[in-house]
Protein backbone atom coordinates (compact mmCIF):
# COMPACT_ATOMS: atom_id res chain seq x y z
CA UNK A 1 0.00 0.00 0.00
CA UNK A 2 2.98 2.23 1.12
CA UNK A 3 4.58 2.05 -2.50
CA UNK A 4 1.18 2.60 -4.14
CA UNK A 5 1.11 5.75 -2.64
CA UNK A 6 4.89 6.99 -3.23
CA UNK A 7 3.81 5.67 -6.91
CA UNK A 8 0.76 8.16 -7.27
CA UNK A 9 3.03 11.18 -5.65
CA UNK A 10 5.71 10.70 -7.94
CA UNK A 11 3.47 10.67 -11.13
CA UNK A 12 1.51 13.88 -9.37
CA UNK A 13 4.89 15.85 -9.17
CA UNK A 14 5.75 15.15 -12.93
CA UNK A 15 2.52 15.76 -13.88
CA UNK A 16 2.72 19.50 -12.54
CA UNK A 17 6.50 19.96 -13.20
CA UNK A 18 5.55 19.06 -16.81
CA UNK A 19 2.52 21.48 -16.75
CA UNK A 20 4.93 24.36 -15.22
CA UNK A 21 7.90 23.70 -17.39
CA UNK A 22 5.49 23.97 -20.87
CA UNK A 23 4.00 27.42 -20.36
CA UNK A 24 7.53 29.06 -20.25
CA UNK A 25 9.64 26.65 -22.78
CA UNK A 26 9.41 28.66 -25.57
CA UNK A 27 11.36 31.66 -23.97
CA UNK A 28 13.65 29.16 -21.74
CA UNK A 29 14.49 26.86 -24.25
CA UNK A 30 17.26 29.90 -25.46
CA UNK A 31 18.93 29.79 -22.62
CA UNK A 32 18.76 26.55 -21.02
CA UNK A 33 19.38 22.91 -22.43
CA UNK A 34 16.26 21.05 -23.33
CA UNK A 35 16.75 18.05 -21.28
CA UNK A 36 16.84 18.20 -17.81
CA UNK A 37 15.47 21.17 -15.88
CA UNK A 38 16.96 24.29 -15.28
CA UNK A 39 18.31 25.08 -12.16
CA UNK A 40 17.59 27.95 -9.69
CA UNK A 41 20.58 29.88 -10.80
CA UNK A 42 20.11 29.59 -14.46
CA UNK A 43 15.94 30.78 -13.76
CA UNK A 44 17.36 33.70 -11.96
CA UNK A 45 19.37 35.11 -14.26
CA UNK A 46 17.78 34.86 -17.68
CA UNK A 47 14.95 37.74 -17.87
CA UNK A 48 13.49 35.97 -20.96
CA UNK A 49 12.26 32.63 -18.26
CA UNK A 50 11.64 34.76 -15.73
CA UNK A 51 9.02 36.66 -18.29
CA UNK A 52 7.50 33.84 -19.64
CA UNK A 53 7.01 32.37 -16.14
CA UNK A 54 5.19 35.35 -15.44
CA UNK A 55 2.53 35.42 -18.29
CA UNK A 56 2.96 31.49 -17.37
CA UNK A 57 1.03 32.97 -14.31
CA UNK A 58 -1.43 34.66 -16.49
CA UNK A 59 -2.17 31.87 -18.60
CA UNK A 60 -3.13 29.64 -15.97
CA UNK A 61 -5.75 31.92 -14.88
CA UNK A 62 -7.60 30.61 -17.88
CA UNK A 63 -6.11 27.07 -18.67
CA UNK A 64 -8.16 24.12 -17.87
CA UNK A 65 -7.46 21.58 -15.14
CA UNK A 66 -7.10 18.34 -17.87
CA UNK A 67 -3.48 20.31 -18.57
CA UNK A 68 -2.70 18.50 -15.47
CA UNK A 69 -3.29 14.87 -17.78
CA UNK A 70 -6.70 14.34 -17.08
CA UNK A 71 -8.90 13.13 -20.01
CA UNK A 72 -12.09 13.86 -19.27
CA UNK A 73 -13.83 17.43 -20.16
CA UNK A 74 -15.89 19.12 -17.99
CA UNK A 75 -17.93 22.36 -19.19
CA UNK A 76 -17.09 24.36 -15.76
CA UNK A 77 -13.41 23.48 -15.66
CA UNK A 78 -12.37 26.87 -16.89
CA UNK A 79 -9.49 27.84 -14.44
CA UNK A 80 -9.90 30.88 -12.29
CA UNK A 81 -13.11 32.61 -14.70
CA UNK A 82 -14.59 28.58 -13.98
CA UNK A 83 -13.88 29.04 -10.17
CA UNK A 84 -15.46 32.78 -9.93
CA UNK A 85 -18.62 31.47 -11.69
CA UNK A 86 -18.53 29.01 -9.07
CA UNK A 87 -18.89 31.63 -6.25
CA UNK A 88 -21.36 33.01 -7.90
CA UNK A 89 -23.58 30.11 -8.34
CA UNK A 90 -23.14 28.94 -4.56
CA UNK A 91 -25.03 32.13 -3.80
CA UNK A 92 -28.04 31.04 -5.60
CA UNK A 93 -27.78 34.51 -7.14
CA UNK A 94 -27.80 32.49 -10.65
CA UNK A 95 -31.44 30.80 -11.52
CA UNK A 96 -31.17 28.64 -14.42
CA UNK A 97 -34.49 29.19 -17.01
CA UNK A 98 -33.81 25.82 -19.20
CA UNK A 99 -35.88 23.01 -18.69
CA UNK A 100 -33.36 20.72 -17.90
CA UNK A 101 -30.72 21.25 -15.17
CA UNK A 102 -27.95 18.99 -17.87
CA UNK A 103 -27.05 22.21 -19.76
CA UNK A 104 -25.96 23.97 -16.57
CA UNK A 105 -22.70 22.46 -15.13
CA UNK A 106 -22.82 24.34 -12.29
CA UNK A 107 -26.50 23.57 -10.66
CA UNK A 108 -24.02 20.39 -9.06
CA UNK A 109 -22.45 22.98 -6.79
CA UNK A 110 -25.81 24.14 -5.43
CA UNK A 111 -28.40 21.67 -5.74
CA UNK A 112 -29.90 20.38 -2.33
CA UNK A 113 -28.48 16.84 -2.45
CA UNK A 114 -25.31 18.55 -2.57
CA UNK A 115 -24.06 15.55 -4.83
CA UNK A 116 -21.02 17.62 -6.28
CA UNK A 117 -19.49 17.80 -2.29
CA UNK A 118 -17.99 14.12 -1.98
CA UNK A 119 -13.82 14.26 -2.25
CA UNK A 120 -14.34 12.13 -5.42
CA UNK A 121 -15.85 14.21 -7.61
CA UNK A 122 -14.53 17.07 -10.31
CA UNK A 123 -16.18 19.53 -8.78
CA UNK A 124 -13.82 19.65 -5.68
CA UNK A 125 -10.76 18.02 -7.44
CA UNK A 126 -10.68 21.36 -9.78
CA UNK A 127 -10.64 24.18 -7.75
CA UNK A 128 -7.93 22.81 -5.65
CA UNK A 129 -5.65 21.62 -8.07
CA UNK A 130 -6.07 24.80 -10.13
CA UNK A 131 -5.27 26.67 -7.16
CA UNK A 132 -2.11 24.63 -5.90
CA UNK A 133 -1.16 24.61 -10.11
CA UNK A 134 -0.84 28.64 -10.06
CA UNK A 135 0.79 28.45 -6.67
CA UNK A 136 3.60 25.93 -7.80
CA UNK A 137 4.34 28.35 -11.15
CA UNK A 138 4.40 31.35 -8.57
CA UNK A 139 6.86 29.32 -6.33
CA UNK A 140 8.86 28.45 -9.38
CA UNK A 141 9.35 32.75 -9.64
CA UNK A 142 9.62 33.00 -6.11
CA UNK A 143 12.33 30.56 -5.52
CA UNK A 144 15.11 31.73 -7.09
CA UNK A 145 14.40 35.46 -6.69
CA UNK A 146 13.61 35.42 -3.25
CA UNK A 147 16.97 33.64 -2.75
CA UNK A 148 19.14 36.26 -4.10
CA UNK A 149 20.72 39.32 -2.37
CA UNK A 150 17.82 41.61 -2.52
CA UNK A 151 20.16 44.89 -3.41
CA UNK A 152 21.40 42.94 -6.53
CA UNK A 153 17.84 42.77 -7.59
CA UNK A 154 16.97 44.73 -11.03
CA UNK A 155 13.82 46.54 -11.57
CA UNK A 156 12.76 43.34 -13.72
CA UNK A 157 13.66 41.00 -11.24
CA UNK A 158 12.01 43.48 -8.11
CA UNK A 159 8.72 43.27 -10.70
CA UNK A 160 9.05 39.56 -11.43
CA UNK A 161 9.11 38.99 -7.69
CA UNK A 162 6.34 41.26 -6.37
CA UNK A 163 4.05 39.79 -9.25
CA UNK A 164 4.60 36.29 -7.91
CA UNK A 165 4.02 36.69 -4.22
CA UNK A 166 1.05 38.71 -5.12
CA UNK A 167 -0.75 35.76 -7.49
CA UNK A 168 -0.01 33.37 -4.39
CA UNK A 169 -1.69 35.62 -2.49
CA UNK A 170 -4.71 35.97 -4.14
CA UNK A 171 -4.47 31.80 -4.38
CA UNK A 172 -4.10 31.25 -0.84
CA UNK A 173 -6.63 34.15 0.33
CA UNK A 174 -9.41 31.61 -1.63
CA UNK A 175 -8.10 28.83 0.01
CA UNK A 176 -8.34 30.72 3.39
CA UNK A 177 -12.07 31.06 2.13
CA UNK A 178 -12.79 28.35 0.44
CA UNK A 179 -11.66 25.67 3.17
CA UNK A 180 -11.99 27.20 6.20
CA UNK A 181 -15.75 25.13 7.10
CA UNK A 182 -18.39 27.75 8.56
CA UNK A 183 -19.94 25.93 11.29
CA UNK A 184 -23.31 25.35 10.25
CA UNK A 185 -26.83 23.48 11.39
CA UNK A 186 -26.17 20.41 8.51
CA UNK A 187 -23.22 19.27 9.08
CA UNK A 188 -20.77 18.77 12.13
CA UNK A 189 -17.47 20.57 11.44
CA UNK A 190 -15.69 20.39 15.10
CA UNK A 191 -12.63 18.13 13.97
CA UNK A 192 -12.03 21.17 11.03
CA UNK A 193 -13.28 23.75 12.77
CA UNK A 194 -10.24 26.47 11.80
CA UNK A 195 -8.30 24.69 9.75
CA UNK A 196 -8.11 25.63 6.15
CA UNK A 197 -5.56 24.50 3.39
CA UNK A 198 -1.57 23.06 3.05
CA UNK A 199 0.28 25.99 2.47
CA UNK A 200 3.40 25.22 0.15
CA UNK A 201 6.22 27.80 -0.16
CA UNK A 202 8.60 26.17 -2.20
CA UNK A 203 8.59 23.69 -5.32
CA UNK A 204 11.05 21.81 -3.18
CA UNK A 205 7.84 20.66 -0.99
CA UNK A 206 5.85 19.31 -3.58
CA UNK A 207 8.43 16.97 -4.13
CA UNK A 208 6.88 14.17 -4.44
CA UNK A 209 3.84 15.39 -2.86
CA UNK A 210 2.33 18.07 -0.85
CA UNK A 211 3.24 16.36 2.69
CA UNK A 212 1.56 18.76 4.87
CA UNK A 213 -0.92 19.45 7.05
CA UNK A 214 -4.19 21.74 6.87
CA UNK A 215 -2.87 24.99 8.21
CA UNK A 216 -4.94 26.94 10.73
CA UNK A 217 -6.50 29.86 9.83
CA UNK A 218 -4.55 32.44 11.98
CA UNK A 219 -1.13 30.94 9.80
CA UNK A 220 -2.64 30.59 6.49
CA UNK A 221 -3.52 34.37 6.90
CA UNK A 222 -0.33 35.85 8.47
CA UNK A 223 1.05 33.81 5.82
CA UNK A 224 -1.22 35.95 2.97
CA UNK A 225 -0.64 39.22 4.53
CA UNK A 226 3.34 38.38 5.02
CA UNK A 227 3.33 37.68 0.90
CA UNK A 228 1.44 40.84 0.18
CA UNK A 229 3.90 43.06 2.19
CA UNK A 230 6.53 41.65 0.59
CA UNK A 231 4.61 42.45 -2.63
CA UNK A 232 4.21 45.91 -2.05
CA UNK A 233 7.83 46.70 -0.89
CA UNK A 234 8.74 45.15 -4.78
CA UNK A 235 6.08 47.20 -6.25
CA UNK A 236 6.97 50.59 -5.02
CA UNK A 237 7.21 53.00 -8.14
CA UNK A 238 6.33 50.10 -10.13
CA UNK A 239 4.15 50.87 -13.02
CA UNK A 240 2.14 47.82 -14.88
CA UNK A 241 2.76 47.86 -18.50
CA UNK A 242 -1.16 46.83 -18.75
CA UNK A 243 -3.66 45.66 -16.09
CA UNK A 244 -2.53 42.28 -16.40
CA UNK A 245 -0.26 42.77 -14.34
CA UNK A 246 -0.40 43.71 -10.84
CA UNK A 247 1.16 47.21 -9.06
CA UNK A 248 0.49 48.27 -5.40
CA UNK A 249 -3.27 49.01 -5.69
CA UNK A 250 -3.71 45.45 -6.42
CA UNK A 251 -1.80 44.47 -3.10
CA UNK A 252 -4.22 47.05 -1.30
CA UNK A 253 -7.09 45.21 -2.68
CA UNK A 254 -6.80 42.03 -1.70
CA UNK A 255 -5.05 43.10 1.56
CA UNK A 256 -8.39 44.55 2.17
CA UNK A 257 -10.09 41.19 1.27
CA UNK A 258 -7.91 39.46 3.59
CA UNK A 259 -8.99 41.74 6.66
CA UNK A 260 -12.20 41.39 6.00
CA UNK A 261 -12.14 37.81 6.21
CA UNK A 262 -10.62 38.15 9.30
CA UNK A 263 -13.03 40.60 10.44
CA UNK A 264 -10.34 42.84 11.14
CA UNK A 265 -12.40 45.69 9.82
CA UNK A 266 -10.16 48.91 10.70
CA UNK A 267 -7.35 47.41 8.63
CA UNK A 268 -10.16 46.71 5.93
CA UNK A 269 -11.34 50.05 5.74
CA UNK A 270 -7.72 51.45 5.73
CA UNK A 271 -6.66 49.32 2.64
CA UNK A 272 -9.61 49.69 0.56
CA UNK A 273 -9.67 53.30 0.87
CA UNK A 274 -5.80 52.98 0.00
CA UNK A 275 -6.19 50.78 -2.77
CA UNK A 276 -9.45 53.43 -4.35
CA UNK A 277 -6.83 56.08 -3.98
CA UNK A 278 -3.92 54.65 -5.61
CA UNK A 279 -5.39 53.07 -7.98
CA UNK A 280 -6.75 55.96 -9.60
CA UNK A 281 -9.85 54.10 -10.80
CA UNK A 282 -13.33 55.23 -11.17
CA UNK A 283 -16.92 53.62 -10.84
CA UNK A 284 -18.21 52.58 -14.19
CA UNK A 285 -20.92 54.75 -15.40
CA UNK A 286 -24.23 53.89 -17.09
CA UNK A 287 -22.90 54.00 -20.12
CA UNK A 288 -19.75 51.91 -19.67
CA UNK A 289 -22.10 49.34 -17.82
CA UNK A 290 -24.83 49.15 -20.63
CA UNK A 291 -21.70 49.45 -23.65
CA UNK A 292 -22.77 46.98 -26.19
CA UNK A 293 -19.47 46.15 -27.46
CA UNK A 294 -17.19 46.57 -24.58
CA UNK A 295 -19.29 46.12 -21.26
CA UNK A 296 -17.45 43.12 -19.25
CA UNK A 297 -15.85 41.82 -21.63
CA UNK A 298 -13.11 44.79 -22.81
CA UNK A 299 -10.62 46.27 -20.27
CA UNK A 300 -10.42 49.15 -22.39
CA UNK A 301 -14.00 49.95 -22.06
CA UNK A 302 -14.15 51.38 -18.80
CA UNK A 303 -11.62 52.74 -15.63
CA UNK A 304 -13.19 50.74 -13.43
CA UNK A 305 -10.94 47.42 -13.64
CA UNK A 306 -7.74 47.44 -11.48
CA UNK A 307 -6.83 43.73 -12.62
CA UNK A 308 -8.04 41.55 -15.06
CA UNK A 309 -6.80 38.84 -17.34
CA UNK A 310 -7.85 38.10 -20.91
CA UNK A 311 -8.50 34.75 -22.83
CA UNK A 312 -7.96 33.94 -26.06
CA UNK A 313 -10.97 33.16 -28.23
CA UNK A 314 -9.36 29.72 -29.30
CA UNK A 315 -8.65 28.37 -26.06
CA UNK A 316 -11.70 27.74 -24.57
CA UNK A 317 -14.26 26.43 -27.38
CA UNK A 318 -17.20 27.49 -27.87
CA UNK A 319 -18.90 25.31 -24.78
CA UNK A 320 -16.26 25.70 -21.91
CA UNK A 321 -16.32 29.50 -22.02
CA UNK A 322 -17.24 32.02 -19.17
CA UNK A 323 -18.89 34.54 -21.81
CA UNK A 324 -20.81 31.18 -23.22
CA UNK A 325 -21.89 30.29 -20.19
CA UNK A 326 -22.80 33.84 -18.59
CA UNK A 327 -23.68 36.12 -21.91
CA UNK A 328 -27.48 36.54 -22.59
CA UNK A 329 -26.99 37.84 -25.80
CA UNK A 330 -23.77 34.73 -27.12
CA UNK A 331 -25.59 32.18 -29.49
CA UNK A 332 -22.73 29.88 -29.11
CA UNK A 333 -21.79 28.04 -25.42
CA UNK A 334 -24.55 27.07 -22.99
CA UNK A 335 -25.96 30.54 -22.49
CA UNK A 336 -28.22 29.87 -24.97
CA UNK A 337 -29.74 26.49 -23.87
CA UNK A 338 -29.49 28.04 -19.80
CA UNK A 339 -30.07 31.44 -20.41
CA UNK A 340 -29.44 32.52 -16.91
CA UNK A 341 -31.12 34.93 -14.71
CA UNK A 342 -30.85 36.89 -11.73
CA UNK A 343 -32.50 35.68 -8.84
CA UNK A 344 -35.91 37.16 -8.57
CA UNK A 345 -35.74 38.69 -4.83
CA UNK A 346 -32.87 40.33 -5.89
CA UNK A 347 -34.09 41.70 -8.77
CA UNK A 348 -37.01 43.24 -6.77
CA UNK A 349 -35.05 44.60 -4.61
CA UNK A 350 -33.91 47.25 -6.90
CA UNK A 351 -35.42 50.43 -7.46
CA UNK A 352 -36.57 51.78 -10.40
CA UNK A 353 -34.11 54.25 -10.56
CA UNK A 354 -31.18 52.03 -10.40
CA UNK A 355 -29.30 51.10 -13.68
CA UNK A 356 -28.36 48.28 -13.25
CA UNK A 357 -31.86 47.13 -13.45
CA UNK A 358 -31.67 47.33 -16.80
CA UNK A 359 -28.90 44.27 -16.68
CA UNK A 360 -32.28 41.71 -16.89
CA UNK A 361 -34.97 41.55 -18.33
CA UNK A 362 -38.20 42.97 -16.58
CA UNK A 363 -41.40 40.88 -17.06
CA UNK A 364 -43.24 43.71 -17.76
CA UNK A 365 -42.81 44.21 -21.73
CA UNK A 366 -44.24 47.05 -22.16
CA UNK A 367 -43.40 49.65 -20.14
CA UNK A 368 -39.89 48.38 -20.46
CA UNK A 369 -39.87 47.14 -24.44
CA UNK A 370 -36.67 45.95 -26.50
CA UNK A 371 -35.65 49.73 -26.37
CA UNK A 372 -35.37 50.51 -22.45
CA UNK A 373 -31.47 47.75 -22.99
CA UNK A 374 -29.27 49.16 -25.43
CA UNK A 375 -27.64 46.38 -26.61
CA UNK A 376 -30.41 44.47 -28.42
CA UNK A 377 -30.18 46.82 -31.29
CA UNK A 378 -26.20 47.30 -31.51
CA UNK A 379 -25.71 43.34 -31.21
CA UNK A 380 -28.14 42.74 -33.49
CA UNK A 381 -29.11 39.92 -31.32
CA UNK A 382 -33.00 40.51 -31.38
CA UNK A 383 -33.54 40.34 -35.29
CA UNK A 384 -32.83 36.42 -34.66
CA UNK A 385 -34.60 36.51 -31.01
CA UNK A 386 -37.46 38.00 -30.55
CA UNK A 387 -37.41 40.28 -27.93
CA UNK A 388 -40.67 38.65 -25.89
CA UNK A 389 -39.51 35.10 -26.24
CA UNK A 390 -37.24 36.27 -24.05
CA UNK A 391 -37.26 34.69 -20.17
CA UNK A 392 -38.33 37.46 -17.32
CA UNK A 393 -35.16 38.24 -15.46
CA UNK A 394 -32.30 36.84 -18.22
CA UNK A 395 -29.21 38.41 -17.67
CA UNK A 396 -27.92 41.04 -20.20
CA UNK A 397 -25.14 42.08 -18.47
CA UNK A 398 -22.00 40.41 -19.68
CA UNK A 399 -21.40 41.22 -23.20
CA UNK A 400 -19.55 39.96 -25.86
CA UNK A 401 -16.29 41.31 -27.18
CA UNK A 402 -16.78 43.49 -30.08
CA UNK A 403 -20.47 42.75 -30.06
CA UNK A 404 -19.51 40.04 -31.49
CA UNK A 405 -23.01 37.02 -30.37
CA UNK A 406 -22.50 34.62 -33.59
CA UNK A 407 -18.21 33.73 -33.23
CA UNK A 408 -16.89 32.72 -29.95
CA UNK A 409 -13.43 33.17 -31.00
CA UNK A 410 -14.18 36.86 -31.45
CA UNK A 411 -16.84 37.48 -28.85
CA UNK A 412 -15.58 34.64 -26.05
CA UNK A 413 -11.95 36.48 -26.57
CA UNK A 414 -12.63 38.96 -23.36
CA UNK A 415 -10.66 40.39 -20.37
CA UNK A 416 -12.21 39.05 -17.18
CA UNK A 417 -12.27 41.58 -14.42
CA UNK A 418 -9.92 39.94 -11.12
CA UNK A 419 -10.47 43.13 -9.07
CA UNK A 420 -12.57 46.09 -9.87
CA UNK A 421 -12.85 49.21 -7.99
CA UNK A 422 -16.60 49.28 -6.81
CA UNK A 423 -15.57 46.15 -4.70
CA UNK A 424 -13.23 48.53 -2.80
CA UNK A 425 -16.15 51.32 -2.08
CA UNK A 426 -18.25 48.19 -0.71
CA UNK A 427 -15.32 46.96 1.47
CA UNK A 428 -14.90 50.69 3.02
CA UNK A 429 -18.71 50.89 3.74
CA UNK A 430 -19.15 47.65 5.51
CA UNK A 431 -16.02 47.89 7.43
CA UNK A 432 -15.94 51.23 8.62
CA UNK A 433 -19.43 50.54 9.87
CA UNK A 434 -18.76 48.08 11.82
CA UNK A 435 -15.41 49.70 12.88
CA UNK A 436 -16.35 52.92 13.51
CA UNK A 437 -20.44 52.93 13.90
CA UNK A 438 -22.57 51.74 11.60
CA UNK A 439 -24.30 55.27 10.98
CA UNK A 440 -20.49 56.40 9.03
CA UNK A 441 -20.45 53.12 7.33
CA UNK A 442 -24.33 54.03 5.84
CA UNK A 443 -23.05 57.42 5.41
CA UNK A 444 -20.77 55.54 2.92
CA UNK A 445 -22.83 53.08 1.22
CA UNK A 446 -25.40 56.05 0.55
CA UNK A 447 -22.84 58.22 -1.24
CA UNK A 448 -21.69 55.44 -3.41
CA UNK A 449 -24.99 54.42 -4.34
CA UNK A 450 -26.15 57.49 -4.59
CA UNK A 451 -23.22 58.78 -7.04
CA UNK A 452 -22.74 55.91 -9.20
CA UNK A 453 -25.67 53.45 -9.00
CA UNK A 454 -29.00 55.02 -7.94
CA UNK A 455 -29.45 58.29 -7.42
CA UNK A 456 -32.77 57.29 -5.78
CA UNK A 457 -31.27 55.00 -2.68
CA UNK A 458 -31.67 55.72 0.60
CA UNK A 459 -30.67 53.75 3.07
CA UNK A 460 -33.82 54.29 5.43
CA UNK A 461 -35.61 53.26 2.09
CA UNK A 462 -33.55 49.75 2.04
CA UNK A 463 -34.03 49.40 5.87
CA UNK A 464 -38.17 49.03 5.44
CA UNK A 465 -37.86 46.08 3.43
CA UNK A 466 -35.65 44.08 6.30
CA UNK A 467 -38.97 42.76 7.30
CA UNK A 468 -39.44 40.69 4.07
CA UNK A 469 -36.45 37.93 5.42
CA UNK A 470 -34.30 38.75 2.36
CA UNK A 471 -31.64 41.21 4.05
CA UNK A 472 -31.81 41.70 8.16
CA UNK A 473 -28.91 43.96 8.96
CA UNK A 474 -26.93 46.66 7.56
CA UNK A 475 -23.87 43.92 6.76
CA UNK A 476 -26.70 42.26 4.77
CA UNK A 477 -27.51 45.33 2.85
CA UNK A 478 -24.08 45.57 1.99
CA UNK A 479 -23.82 42.13 0.37
CA UNK A 480 -27.16 42.69 -1.50
CA UNK A 481 -25.22 45.51 -3.03
CA UNK A 482 -22.67 43.25 -3.80
CA UNK A 483 -24.84 40.40 -5.36
CA UNK A 484 -26.05 43.15 -7.38
CA UNK A 485 -22.88 44.72 -8.66
CA UNK A 486 -21.06 41.77 -9.30
CA UNK A 487 -23.58 38.99 -10.72
CA UNK A 488 -22.23 36.38 -12.39
CA UNK A 489 -17.91 37.74 -11.22
CA UNK A 490 -17.91 35.88 -7.81
CA UNK A 491 -17.49 38.65 -5.79
CA UNK A 492 -19.92 38.05 -2.74
CA UNK A 493 -19.75 34.62 -1.98
CA UNK A 494 -16.79 34.88 0.85
CA UNK A 495 -18.77 37.61 2.69
CA UNK A 496 -21.72 35.17 2.54
CA UNK A 497 -19.74 33.39 4.40
CA UNK A 498 -18.56 35.10 6.97
CA UNK A 499 -22.46 37.61 7.26
CA UNK A 500 -24.06 34.23 6.93
CA UNK A 501 -27.04 35.51 5.27
CA UNK A 502 -28.53 31.91 4.38
CA UNK A 503 -30.01 31.08 1.20
CA UNK A 504 -33.52 31.95 -0.12
CA UNK A 505 -34.76 30.20 -3.18
CA UNK A 506 -38.33 29.25 -2.42
CA UNK A 507 -40.32 32.11 -1.94
CA UNK A 508 -43.70 33.63 -3.25
CA UNK A 509 -43.07 34.82 -6.56
CA UNK A 510 -39.92 32.38 -7.07
CA UNK A 511 -38.71 32.22 -10.60
CA UNK A 512 -36.49 28.97 -9.69
CA UNK A 513 -38.18 25.88 -11.43
CA UNK A 514 -35.87 23.28 -10.51
CA UNK A 515 -36.74 21.41 -7.49
CA UNK A 516 -33.29 19.87 -6.33
CA UNK A 517 -32.78 23.72 -6.49
CA UNK A 518 -35.76 24.73 -4.38
CA UNK A 519 -34.92 25.15 -0.82
CA UNK A 520 -34.23 27.45 1.65
CA UNK A 521 -30.90 27.30 4.00
CA UNK A 522 -30.47 29.25 7.33
CA UNK A 523 -27.21 31.40 7.83
CA UNK A 524 -24.97 28.95 6.50
CA UNK A 525 -25.16 26.32 3.51
CA UNK A 526 -23.27 22.65 4.10
CA UNK A 527 -22.05 23.56 0.31
CA UNK A 528 -20.25 26.17 1.11
CA UNK A 529 -17.70 24.33 2.60
CA UNK A 530 -15.44 22.40 0.15
CA UNK A 531 -13.33 19.57 0.97
CA UNK A 532 -10.03 18.23 0.41
CA UNK A 533 -10.65 16.22 -2.56
CA UNK A 534 -9.55 12.42 -2.69
CA UNK A 535 -6.24 12.73 -4.85
CA UNK A 536 -5.16 14.83 -2.48
CA UNK A 537 -5.47 12.88 0.79
CA UNK A 538 -5.12 9.77 -0.68
CA UNK A 539 -1.10 10.83 -1.56
CA UNK A 540 -0.30 13.33 1.54
CA UNK A 541 -0.46 11.63 4.35
CA UNK A 542 -1.07 14.38 6.36
CA UNK A 543 -4.05 15.11 5.58
CA UNK A 544 -6.92 12.02 6.54
CA UNK A 545 -10.00 11.23 5.69
CA UNK A 546 -13.06 12.07 8.26
CA UNK A 547 -13.16 8.41 9.63
CA UNK A 548 -9.41 8.09 9.52
CA UNK A 549 -7.50 8.32 13.28
CA UNK A 550 -5.43 11.43 12.91
CA UNK A 551 -1.84 10.53 13.90
CA UNK A 552 1.46 12.48 14.70
CA UNK A 553 4.05 12.13 11.93
CA UNK A 554 7.46 13.39 12.14
CA UNK A 555 6.36 15.71 15.27
CA UNK A 556 3.00 17.28 13.22
CA UNK A 557 -0.16 15.89 13.99
CA UNK A 558 -2.71 15.01 10.56
CA UNK A 559 -5.58 17.03 9.81
CA UNK A 560 -8.62 16.10 8.87
CA UNK A 561 -10.65 16.57 5.37
CA UNK A 562 -14.33 18.15 5.59
CA UNK A 563 -17.25 16.32 6.37
CA UNK A 564 -19.28 15.38 3.38
CA UNK A 565 -22.90 17.43 3.21
CA UNK A 566 -24.33 15.40 0.69
CA UNK A 567 -27.54 14.78 1.17
CA UNK A 568 -27.87 17.23 4.27
CA UNK A 569 -30.41 19.34 2.81
CA UNK A 570 -33.93 18.34 2.25
CA UNK A 571 -36.07 20.16 -0.61
CA UNK A 572 -38.22 22.40 1.08
CA UNK A 573 -41.52 22.87 -0.55
CA UNK A 574 -42.83 24.86 1.55
CA UNK A 575 -42.45 28.41 0.40
CA UNK A 576 -42.62 31.78 2.52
Amino acid sequence: MKEDRTMKKTIKTILIALASVSLASSCIEETFPLEGAATSEQLAQSSAGMEAAVDGLLAQMYQRYYFFGSSAQREFDMSYSGILVTYSRLLNDMVNNSSTEGYDWWTSYCGSFGFSMKPNTYQQTIPFMTFYKIIKTANDIIGPLASMNPEELNADQKAYLGIAYTFRALMYHDLYNLYLPAPNKYTDVSKVEGLTAPIIVSSAEQEPAFKTARAPKEDMAAFVLADLDKAEALLEGYTPPTGRYPGVPVVYGIKARMYMAMEDYANAATYARKAIDASGKTPLTEAEWHNPTTAFCDASGNNSWMWYYNIPGNTMGNLCNPTGFLSGESDWGYNSLTQMAIQRWLYDRMNRTDFRKRSFIDPDRETYPAEYYTWADAAGYLKSYPFAEQPDYKSLKIRCKEGNWTAYEIGGAVDWPMMRVEEMYLIEAEAVGMSQGESAGIALLETFMKSYRDPGYTYAAAAERFSEGFVKNFQEEVLYQKRVEFWGEGVGFFDAKRIRPGVKTWYKGSNVIHETLKYNIEEVSPFWNFVIPEMEFEVNDYIVKEDDIATEIDGVMTTLNNPDPTGKVETDKTQF
